[in-house]
C-alpha cells in the first residue's frame, strides 16, 4: 500500500510538469498496488492545478480521482495533524502533518513523493 502525496499526483497527471516522467515511471511500477490519496491531497492537488491547466480538465481529473485511487476521509484529524505540525516545528507543511497522521493511522509505510521534506520523519520510506 501507497500512500501518493500532492507533488506525485500533479506530476503524474501534467506532462508539463517537472516530475512528470520519473512519476509515470514510479507510477507504472506500483499502479497494481493499493495506492491511498485524501480529501486533502485532493484539496492541494487542484489548487496546484489551477496553474497548471483549464478548469474544464481539473474538472475531469477532480471526477476521475477517486477511480484511480483509494480515498481516505481525513476532516476529522486537523487536531492531530497539528500536533504534528507542532512536533516539527513548522517545517514541515500541515498538509504534510495531516498525510504523515494519515500514514500512520492506517498503517502505511511507503508514500510516493517528490517533497524532501518527509526524509525528516522516522517510520516512512519515501519513493521518489
Amino acid at each position: 500500500m501507497y500512500f501518493l502525496d500532492t507533488t506525485f499526483i500533479v506530476g503524474l497527471l501534467v506532462s508539463t510538469d517537472q516530475w512528470h516522467e520519473p512519476a509515470v515511471e514510479i507510477y507504472n511500477q506500483i499502479k497494481n498496488e493499493e495506492l491511498v490519496i485524501s480529501k486533502l491531497v485532493i484539496a492541494e492537488t487542484i489548487t496546484i492545478l489551477k496553474n497548471k491547466l483549464s478548469t474544464k480538465d481539473i474538472r475531469e481529473i477532480y471526477r476521475n480521482l477517486p477511480n484511480m485511487f483509494k480515498i481516505i476521509e481525513d476532516a476529522a484529524f486537523f487536531d492531530e495533524a497539528m500536533e504534528i505540525f507542532i512536533k516539527y516545528n513548522s517545517e514541515i507543511s500541515f498538509f504534510d502533518s495531516m498525510y504523515i497522521f494519515l500514514m500512520k493511522n492506517e498503517n502505511i509505510l511507503k508514500l510516493v513523493s517528490f517533497d524532501h521534506d518527509f526524509d525528516r520523519v522516522d517510520g516512512i520510506i519515501r519513493i521518489h
